[in-house]
């Protein structure tokens, strides 16, 4: 029994060897039977889209960077020539020769979503071999409008993502309206009304704020409620002015991308 239960971790220990260095189970073709060995490293697969807007003038954008490591790549049919990536989000497949620019490619998601990537890469000989993995990439933005009162203001994003994969898992809104006081013909109090809609102008949730002058309201809502297209946030004061500041985030699901592989 001892020989038996020593034989049978001596193979699971030989198994888990032979995956190191390469993407998680998920993402191996156990059919592929081809001259290349596929290496793949990548420290993140997920990340946040930074997008700011001040006064109507919507800021530079960061998205989200990933870099690929393919040089532990090999095949037995010939050198490792080109390596390839297809982001997922519809753009076309970035094609970069190993000899002039290396084994590593990089590319930055713009837009929300959770995209089926795929790198590969293509030996001398034209064989071509790849693998999926999975980035979640969530939306975060800033806006600040000032002098806000009956007239209002409406901001809008899209919780479209730009694939065919699933729709945000919730959206997550912190807003604040701040009653600046001392201005002519000001004084009194604002009487502020916030409103979320979705695309078919239906109204998601909403809130309703009287701010004393010189003070500083704050709403917090959040929706798992997700329907694709244009999504608006208003809000409007009766009585003073005030400058507001929103925080949107548009979130998938945590844990529904591949898992990071870095270089060990």
């Amino acid at each position: 029994m001892g020989k038996r239960v020593s034989s049978l971790l001596l193979v699971f220990i030989l198994c888990t060897m032979s995956l190191a260095g390469c993407t998680d189970d998920e993402n191996m073709s156990t059919e592929y039977e081809g001259p290349i060995s596929l290496v793949v490293y990548y420290d993140l697969t997920a990340g946040q889209i930074e997008e700011s807007w001040n006064q109507g003038n919507q800021q530079p954008t960061t998205g989200v960077s990933i870099s690929f490591d393919l040089a532990g790549t090999t095949s037995t049919a010939g050198a490792i020539v080109t390596v390839t990536l297809n982001p997922g989000d519809g753009t076309t497949t970035i094609e970069q020769n190993v000899g002039e620019d290396g084994a590593e490619i990089a590319y930055e998601w713009q837009t929300h979503g959770l995209f089926m990537a795929a790198a590969g890469a293509i030996d001398s000989e034209g064989n071509t071999h790849n693998v999926t993995i999975k980035i979640r990439v969530d939306r975060h933005i800033t806006y600040a409008i000032e002098q806000v009162g009956e007239a209002g203001d409406t901001m809008t994003f899209s919780m479209s993502p730009d694939n065919d994969g699933p729709l945000p898992n919730r959206i997550s809104i912190t807003s604040e309206a701040q009653n600046q006081g001392a201005l002519p013909l000001q004084g009194g109090t604002a009487d502020v009304t916030w409103e979320l809609k979705d695309s078919d102008d239906m109204t998601i949730s909403s809130n309703d704020a009287t701010i004393a002058d010189g003070s500083t309201e704050e709403w917090t809502t959040m929706s798992q409620s997700m329907k694709e297209g244009d999504w608006t946030l208003s809000i409007k004061s009766d009585g003073d002015t005030v400058n507001a500041d929103h925080d949107v985030s548009i979130l998938y699901l945590e844990g529904s991308e591949s898992p990071a592989n870095p270089r060990p």
